[in-house]
């Protein structure tokens, strides 16, 4: 039951980004804009690592953002 709701939250968020990259697609933003939005889920990717990995935060918290991430991994697979 917990694994369900964690794959819901990860497939929405995944779900939402696709959404704007096809919005910004469709709107075709001058200059840069959708190069910059293409390159925004790795550097997203990598601040949640090391959030998770950060020892002053709540364990609670680490192991939440690695749940997220792992999820992450298993849909791209």
């Amino acid at each position: 039951m917990r694994w369900e709701i964690l794959l819901g939250i990860g497939a929405g968020l995944v779900v939402c980004w696709l959404v704007l990259l096809i919005a910004l697609v469709v709107v075709r933003p001058k200059g840069a804009l959708l190069g910059e939005a293409l390159r925004l889920l790795p550097d997203l990717l990598r601040l949640l690592r090391r959030l998770a990995a950060d020892k002053s935060l709540p364990r609670g918290v680490r192991m939440r953002l690695a749940g997220l991430m792992s999820t992450w991994r298993c849909q791209s697979m």
